[in-house]
């Protein structure tokens, strides 16, 4: 599996772990596509921009960005949700090496982390007018780089 596979899993079971707590959160990997209940989590790969590591190398660092959109039933639990996400995001995201399985029947082992360092939060205006369904809506996004063992 690629590095870059192994990153965008690794951020998705660690939003999962922030709101392990509150089984009847959903966090989807992806933007949903389809019906959801709510609450919802869903954390997407947003771009990747690349930077020259060393004159005359080919050499390059990735710095990468995800967006977490919280779907939530009311502008409280939005709150406290996109709240709680941008405490976490505060800390290193670890990586782990999902080739050698996926959570929880296995623990793969720690690769590196992920340094997050841009934190944004952005409400959603959502027009009820324009969907069948009343939700609240915040997109969290962040960057982060990924350093290895």
């Amino acid at each position: 599996m690629d590095i870059g596979r192994k990153l965008d899993l690794s951020v998705y079971y660690y939003i999962k772990d922030v709101f392990s707590d509150a089984p009847f959160i959903n966090v989807v990997d992806g933007f949903p596509e389809t019906e959801f209940n709510l609450p919802t989590i869903a954390v997407e790969l947003d771009n990747i921009d690349t930077y020259v590591l060393e004159l005359g190398n080919h050499e390059r660092g990735k710095i990468r960005t995800w967006f977490i959109d919280v779907f939530a039933k009311d502008k409280s639990q939005r709150d406290e949700y996109a709240y709680r996400l941008i405490s976490r995001l505060e800390d290193n995201i670890p990586v782990y090496n999902y080739d050698e399985g996926f959570p929880p029947s296995s623990t793969p082992s720690l690769l590196g982390a992920i340094s997050t360092d841009r934190i944004n939060m952005q409400i959603v205006k959502v027009i009820p007018d324009l969907t069948d369904m009343l939700y609240y809506r915040a997109v969290v996004t962040f960057t982060g780089e990924y350093n290895s063992m």
